[in-house]
């Protein structure tokens, strides 16, 4: 069982009047309030509160019968019953932090990894890559000549998942700043991040053309109305000839567009190995960057990088070699 976090004195006078359904919405806004979406774990936590009151539990605890009844009497996916073990572990934290007696469900069901290996850019690729997309020719019927140059390098200058450069807005973009504010991430939590100065650039370029009369809500990236995001799968679809027109092959696993994501990583990585920088000290603040929920995904890119660059590693490998972690699923 997880270390809980201490009592909070000032709810124990009320604890006895609260329902499950309450606690729910006391979690959801402490994860609101540290910056977190929460839709799908809010949305799981609804469904246990709703089934508890048709088996008719009662209120003031939280038993084993009842978490196992709603995790384990339905056929769910491996992916799905790990999703709510974890959902429901951490309502009975924050139930016994109220007072309650709340019983933890392990979090033992396993999920299969996936071990495809990543596809990570060379060099001379991405030249090769960039000066396809950038020669694209101008039309009347779409703007992609000017949207794509700029939003595959925000994926590999500033290494964001597509998701989050699609769902950018004008108000995301602080050009004065040099930051982009990312609201839309996998694992719920907004952040900030600093980018390149040549980046900055060439978004300020780039809003002034495509939002002469710019609304705070308007999506950065966009094929007819700003106000609505390109597709991902029209992304993909114009990758997929980018990577034709430059010769680059496409195969079952790679490239796509988040290997631009990987080679954010990967190329920080080499630059920090090559320089004599401490990988250790380094990879909090990446994983922060790239908006990891943990250092896991973080060392993950630390492992590809020495597969792919193995003569940068070993010159690290006595210092480092410690942080370079065995392979491990994608993390995104």
């Amino acid at each position: 069982m997880s270390k809980t976090s201490p009592k909070r004195p000032w709810r124990v006078s009320i604890v006895g009047e609260m329902t499950l359904a309450e606690v729910v919405t006391d979690l959801v806004t402490v994860r609101h309030a540290g910056g977190y979406t929460f839709r799908v774990p809010e949305r799981v936590l609804h469904q246990f509160v709703d089934y508890c009151q048709q088996q008719g539990y009662a209120d003031g605890s939280i038993i084993k019968e009842a978490v196992d009844g709603f995790l384990y009497s339905r056929h769910l996916r491996p992916s799905t019953l790990r999703r709510n073990e974890l959902v429901l572990r951490q309502l009975a934290a924050h139930a016994d932090t109220l007072g309650w007696h709340a019983y933890m469900p392990a979090a033992a069901t396993q999920v299969r990894a996936r071990h495809q290996v990543p596809y990570v850019f060379t060099d001379d690729e991405v030249r090769r890559l960039f000066a396809t997309i950038d020669s694209q020719p101008m039309s009347s019927f779409t703007n992609k000549a000017m949207v794509d140059p700029v939003l595959f390098r925000v994926l590999y200058g500033a290494g964001l998942r597509i998701s989050e450069a699609l769902h950018l807005t004008v108000s995301d973009v602080d050009t004065p700043a040099g930051t982009l504010r990312i609201q839309n991430s996998k694992n719920g939590a907004s952040r900030t991040i600093p980018i390149t100065g040549r980046l900055t650039t060439t978004l300020r370029q780039y809003l002034a053309a495509a939002h002469p009369t710019p609304a705070p809500e308007d999506h950065v990236f966009y094929s007819r109305s700003p106000r609505t995001p390109i597709n991902q799968a029209t992304i993909y679809v114009r990758f997929r000839g980018y990577l034709a027109d430059a010769g680059i092959p496409h195969f079952t696993g790679g490239p796509h567009p988040h290997s631009l994501r990987h080679g954010f990583a990967v190329t920080n990585l080499r630059r920090w190995a090559n320089d004599g920088t401490d990988l250790a000290v380094m990879l909090p603040y990446l994983a922060c960057y790239m908006g990891h929920a943990d250092l896991r995904g973080t060392q993950y890119y630390l492992r590809l990088t020495a597969d792919a660059y193995p003569e940068v590693i070993a010159k690290a490998q006595i210092r480092f070699g410690y942080v370079i972690p065995t392979p491990a699923a994608d993390p995104s």
